[in-house]
C-alpha cells in the first residue's frame, strides 16, 4: 500500500486548487497548503540546492529588516492613523508566497503538466462566466454565501461593470485577461477536434472584459493577443481588436471624421468612453488621479527610500499631504498607488522593490526566450501544440505583471496566487533541459 504523503495525492491536490481557485478561494488555499506540506516534505533536501531561492531569500531579509526597523520608535514613520500591526500582518502577501514558488515546482515539472494547469484553470473559470452574465444581463446580484460563509460570489449591486465572483471589475477582467491566452492556444492547435466550446468560451471572455469598462483589461487583451499570436496572429481576430482600438481612439478624440465620431459613440457603451476621454489631451491626463498618485509616491520614497513608510500608509499620507478626508474616496482611488513597483518601495523600500522586480524582468526576459524563439525543425506535432500552451503560460503571467502598471489586483487572494504559480512554472522552464529538470527532482 502506498503512502498518502505521496506525489500523486500531492499532484491531485494541487490541481483541484487550480480548479476551485476563482469560484472557492478559501476551500482551494487548503487544498494548496496539504499539496505544499506534501511536497515540501517528499522534496525538502533540494530547497537550498536549488539557485532561484537566493533572489528570493535575500528580499525577504529586505522585508523582515525593513518591517521590523521601522516598527522601532526612534525609526517609526508617526503617521498619525497608522499602525505597526497592518505592518507584520503585510508580510503574509509575499513571504509564504516567496515560498510557494519553490513548493510548486514538482506540480509543474513538464510541459504537460502546465498544459493541465492551464486546461483547469479555463474549465474552472465558468462559475465566474455565468455569475457576470447574470449580473448584467439579468440584474442577479449577490453577495451570495455558501457553506457559512466558506464560499462567497459577490455580483455587487449598483457597480459599474461586470464583477462576477469578485468584489471589483479590475480584479474580473485581470482574471478574464489571463484566460485569454488559454483560449488562443487551443484555437491554435493543429489538427484539433471541434472548437464549437472554445470559440464561445473566447466571445465569452471578450465580452467579459468588454463588459468591466476596465481601460487596462482592453489594453491588456489587444496586447496578449500580439503577444501570443505574433506573426501566426489570425487575421479576423487581429481586425476585431484594431477596430475595437480604433473606435475607442474616435470616439475620445477628433482625429477622424465627425460622422464616424458619432458612430463610435453610438456603439461603445458610455462607461467606456468615459474612462477614455483622458486621451483628449495631456493636460487632463496629467491632472488625472491616477497620474497624480504616482508623482505623489514618488515623492514619499525619496523621503523614506530605504525603509519605507510602512504597508498600508499610502492613504494616509496622501490625505495629509492634500489635507484633505477621503476615506470613500481613497477606497476606490487613493488606497494604493496603483503600480506594484511603487507599493513595495513606498511600504517596504527601493531595496526590496528593485530586487523582486528585478528578478521577476529576469525571468520574464530569458523565459521569453526560451518559449517565444522556437524552432519547428525536427519537432512533431505534440510539441509544437504543447510550445503553443507554454506561450500562453508566459503571456498570462506578464498579463498580470502589466496590469500591475496602471492598478494593484495583487492583494486579491486568487490573484496573488496564480501569479505566483505562473512564475513558479516560468523558472521550471528555465531549468528545464533536453532530458531533464536541474535542481528539481519529480516527487
Amino acid at each position: 500500500m502506498k503512502p498518502i504523503l505521496n506525489f500523486k495525492t500531492g499532484n491531485f491536490l494541487f490541481r483541484s486548487g487550480i480548479f476551485l481557485l476563482v469560484s472557492a478561494p478559501v476551500l482551494s488555499s487548503i487544498l494548496f497548503l496539504f499539496s505544499i506540506f506534501i511536497s515540501t516534505y517528499k522534496n525538502y533536501k533540494n530547497f537550498l540546492s536549488d539557485k532561484w531561492n537566493y533572489p528570493f531569500f535575500l528580499a525577504s531579509f529586505f522585508l523582515i529588516i525593513s518591517v521590523s526597523i521601522s516598527s522601532l520608535e526612534p525609526f517609526s514613520n508617526k503617521i498619525n492613523g497608522w499602525s505597526n500591526y497592518l505592518n507584520w500582518v503585510s508580510l503574509f502577501n509575499w513571504l509564504p508566497l516567496f515560498f510557494c514558488i519553490w513548493a510548486f515546482k514538482p506540480y509543474l515539472y513538464s510541459s504537460k503538466s502546465r498544459k493541465i494547469i492551464l486546461l483547469l484553470l479555463l474549465s474552472g473559470s465558468v462559475p465566474l462566466i455565468i455569475s457576470g452574465f447574470l449580473q448584467v444581463f439579468f440584474n442577479i446580484h449577490g453577495p451570495f454565501k455558501i457553506f457559512n460563509g466558506l464560499i462567497i460570489w459577490f455580483q455587487r449591486e449598483g457597480e459599474p461593470g461586470l464583477t462576477g465572483l469578485f468584489n471589483n471589475r479590475n480584479y474580473a477582467s485581470l482574471w478574464f485577461t489571463i484566460l485569454w491566452p488559454i483560449c488562443l492556444a487551443i484555437l491554435s492547435q493543429r489538427k484539433n477536434g471541434s472548437k464549437f466550446f472554445i470559440y464561445i468560451f473566447s466571445i465569452s471572455i471578450i465580452s467579459s472584459i468588454y463588459l468591466t469598462f476596465s481601460r487596462v483589461g482592453l489594453l491588456n487583451l489587444f496586447l496578449t493577443s500580439l503577444i501570443f499570436l505574433k506573426g501566426s496572429l489570425s487575421i479576423w481576430l487581429f481586425l476585431f481588436l484594431l477596430l475595437l482600438i480604433t473606435l475607442l481612439i474616435a470616439a475620445v478624440t477628433n482625429i477622424f471624421p465627425l460622422s464616424f465620431k458619432e458612430f463610435a459613440i453610438s456603439i461603445l457603451p458610455s462607461e467606456i468612453i468615459a474612462r477614455f476621454s483622458i486621451l483628449e489631451n495631456l493636460e487632463v491626463f496629467t491632472s488625472n488621479a491616477r497620474f497624480s498618485i504616482w508623482l505623489s509616491a514618488l515623492e514619499f520614497i525619496k523621503e523614506r527610500p530605504f525603509l519605507g513608510w510602512g504597508a498600508a500608509s499610502f492613504p494616509i499620507l496622501y490625505e495629509t499631504k492634500n489635507d484633505i478626508c477621503c476615506y470613500k474616496s481613497y477606497l476606490q482611488w487613493y488606497g494604493h498607488t496603483h503600480n506594484i513597483q511603487l507599493e513595495m518601495a513606498l511600504n517596504y523600500g527601493l531595496p526590496f522593490s528593485l530586487l523582486i522586480n528585478a528578478t521577476l524582468i529576469f525571468v520574464f526576459y530569458k523565459s521569453f526566450k526560451k518559449i517565444f524563439i522556437f524552432k519547428r525543425k525536427n519537432k512533431s506535432l505534440e510539441k509544437i501544440n504543447l510550445n503553443k500552451f507554454e506561450k500562453a503560460w508566459w503571456t498570462s503571467s506578464f498579463a498580470f505583471f502589466f496590469s500591475q502598471l496602471f492598478d494593484i489586483q495583487y492583494y486579491d487572494l486568487r490573484l496573488n496566487i496564480i501569479f505566483w504559480i505562473f512564475i513558479s512554472g516560468l523558472i521550471v522552464k528555465l531549468q528545464e533541459t533536453d532530458e531533464k529538470t536541474e535542481n528539481l527532482k519529480e516527487i
